[in-house]
């Protein structure tokens, strides 16, 4: 009996991340962000420990990353833009406290004229999360 414990309690050693910024889900989230602003937008987003360098994202095209979400529910990827006549903005693209529970395997956005849009997976449908 001890034996077995002793096997259980390293599994779980080895399973459970001493870091909390780890990978830590099972599947991975991708978010893919399009760009409709009828203009180049340049993009730079990071998580607290993932820088994903700079991106100038022509018209009607997109950037796309894949990640596993932390342990504690905190992963968070922010993202600073830039288009048009010095126009820039700061926007939170991805905060599992919100968007796991509304995307999984795929996470939609798209950057129009007016604002930000996040898809909500399991409505079907589309939400202004930012205005400019």
């Amino acid at each position: 009996v001890l034996s077995l414990l002793s096997i259980i309690l390293m599994i779980i050693a080895i399973s459970v991340p001493t870091h909390g910024e780890v990978n830590w889900s099972p599947t991975n989230t991708n978010v893919h962000v399009e760009n409709q602003l009828g203009t180049n937008v340049f993009i730079h987003c990071k998580s607290s420990d993932s820088d994903l360098g700079d991106h100038n994202v022509s018209n009607n095209d997109y950037v796309e990353w894949s990640f596993r979400a932390n342990i504690r529910g905190t992963t968070l990827f922010s993202c600073a833009l830039f288009w048009g006549d010095n126009v820039h903005q700061n926007i939170v693209i991805y905060d599992a406290k919100i968007d796991e529970s509304l995307c999984i395997s795929k996470c939609l956005r798209v950057l129009k004229p007016d604002g930000a849009y996040f898809y909500h997976q399991y409505k079907d449908t589309w939400e202004k999360r930012y205005s400019w």
